[in-house]
């Protein structure tokens, strides 16, 4: 049997009361007693029938994992994702038609997916792991081509000590350090990323401070023309913009630090009525041994505080996520890869047709 010593039941107490101080965010259920101070602690805990001590810290660290797992928050959605292509010209030949599929991923899970459509679509994959329905639709008739996707989601909360995402491939990190078509990574923009992270060492510390940068310095705005294309050098000219050009200049900034970042794009699932208002993004980036850590640099721009720490690294259970990356490319090729995918794509004669809509309205699941 092994005693543990007043210092070793110290550095016993610390760990834990590290393990436990780290659910005070705000996304989680239930509080927790503070841990002992120095003079509650018995001059010698009961035996422990322990081959080393160290194996106290091992404990530690699944006790960690543990309590984090069970203290998650965790909601679950019945979505219907209804989407419009609207003004398909008469005498159109032939129609081929792409819609985003949400896919169980990370903090979530989906299942139950049903297309409602006029047509037979096939399911289909792309390198980054998203799924999407395809369908070539010979003559349709002219107007607007309407589907429904219904599915059911589960979604938990994520927290920075904890990302659901912890390993990724060497293609997929190569991809999510290269440039895209308008996230760039261009002088200015590896000057800039030079600049806020003076100091920072660690990629960690970095991408705080890009996050800290975009929630101070942009402002999210829809008025200005130019907003929601996703482009880097457009932010860095007006700093200005919606969620995507938030998450364009993050990817930027830190892939030019040469930490790999990657863009994700869903829905929120927050609305009374259930009546989705529009798409949401946010970003991920890469830190070896811990995972795929989110950002939300702009939803952190509309709050200050704990709520716009909270931000960086952990993000609420009301969302669901459909697609991840930029110039995207489907099968059968579209014209030119896609910018991102959240709406209906389609194209006849490699022409883009109609008008891409989007409608998603939720009710809480079972």
């Amino acid at each position: 049997m092994i005693y543990l010593t007043l210092n070793e039941q110290r550095a016993y107490r610390d760990c834990l009361g590290q393990v436990l101080s780290g659910l005070s965010s705000p996304f989680f259920l239930r509080p927790f007693r503070r841990p002992l101070a120095d003079h509650e602690i018995p001059d010698r805990l009961p035996a422990l029938r322990l081959p080393m001590k160290q194996t106290i810290f091992t404990l530690a660290l699944v006790l960690s994992a543990a309590v984090a797992l069970a203290a998650t928050p965790k909601k679950s959605f019945d979505v219907t994702y209804t989407a419009t292509v609207s003004g398909i010209p008469d005498g159109t030949k032939d129609l081929t038609v792409w819609i985003p599929l949400p896919v169980s991923r990370g903090a979530q899970t989906v299942h139950d997916v049903a297309i409602d459509a006029p047509y037979a679509f096939k399911r289909e994959k792309d390198p980054n792991g998203n799924e999407y329905a395809v369908a070539t639709i010979p003559h349709p008739p002219a107007g607007d081509l309407v589907v429904k996707v219904r599915f059911q989601a589960t979604r938990n909360g994520t927290d920075l000590g904890h990302p659901f995402e912890t390993e990724a491939g060497k293609g997929e990190l190569a991809r999510d350090l290269k440039a895209d078509k308008l996230v760039t990574l261009s002088p200015r923009v590896q000057a800039l990323a030079d600049q806020i992270t003076a100091g920072k060492t660690t990629p960690l510390d970095q991408a705080r401070a890009i996050y800290d940068y975009l929630v101070t310095n942009m402002t999210y705005d829809k008025v200005t023309p130019g907003w929601g294309h996703g482009d880097s050098e457009r932010a860095c000219d007006v700093k200005k913009g919606n969620c995507t050009d938030f998450h364009s200049l993050f990817l930027s900034l830190a892939r030019a630090k040469g930490i790999p970042a990657r863009f994700v794009i869903g829905f929120p699932l927050s609305a009374k009525d259930g009546q989705v208002k529009g798409y949401h993004c946010w970003a991920e980036f890469y830190v070896k041994d811990r995972g795929w850590i989110p950002v939300d640099a702009s939803d952190g721009s509309k709050v200050t505080g704990d709520a716009r720490d909270a931000l960086f690294g952990n993000l609420d259970p009301d969302r669901i996520q459909f697609t991840v990356g930029r110039d995207l490319v489907l099968q059968p090729k579209t014209a030119q890869p896609l910018n991102y995918f959240i709406y209906p794509h389609a194209e006849a004669a490699g022409t883009e047709v109609g008008l891409p809509l989007v409608a998603v309205e939720f009710k809480p699941g079972v």
